[in-house]
């Protein structure tokens, strides 16, 4: 049975472990054929000029899961706050604001998604 998994990632730079495990799930499930996605929100879109650094120690793998189509997007309210905006639109990453700013859950549980915080 292909899982259908959405990861929303809360932990800034102060949790480097929750950033590797949300790629390193998100593949894991994609290459066992099923669907997963990443979605920047709370702390999280802190870690996007740091990513954005090739010298960085997960920039590759960051960027393969980019590559992957493994990261839906960035929450809008929360880039915003954080100051990161442009970072993230210079990594090509869409900025998901459908609840009051915010990224919704509801297109993802209307798809059959299971939702996991890290």
């Amino acid at each position: 049975m292909p899982a259908k998994v959405l990861l929303i990632l809360f932990a800034g730079p102060e949790m480097l472990c929750k950033l590797q495990h949300a790629f390193v799930f998100a593949r894991d499930v994609a290459a066992r054929g099923g669907e997963a996605r990443i979605v920047f929100e709370g702390n999280a879109p802190n870690w996007l000029p740091e990513l954005a650094n090739p010298e960085h120690k997960l920039a590759g793998m960051f960027k393969r899961v980019v590559g992957e189509g493994l990261v839906d997007g960035v929450c809008k309210g929360c880039a915003m706050m954080h100051g990161v905006v442009d970072t993230a639109e210079e990594l090509g990453l869409p900025l998901l604001d459908a609840a009051y700013g915010h990224v919704s859950l509801v297109p993802y549980m209307e798809n059959g998604y299971e939702v996991v915080t890290l």
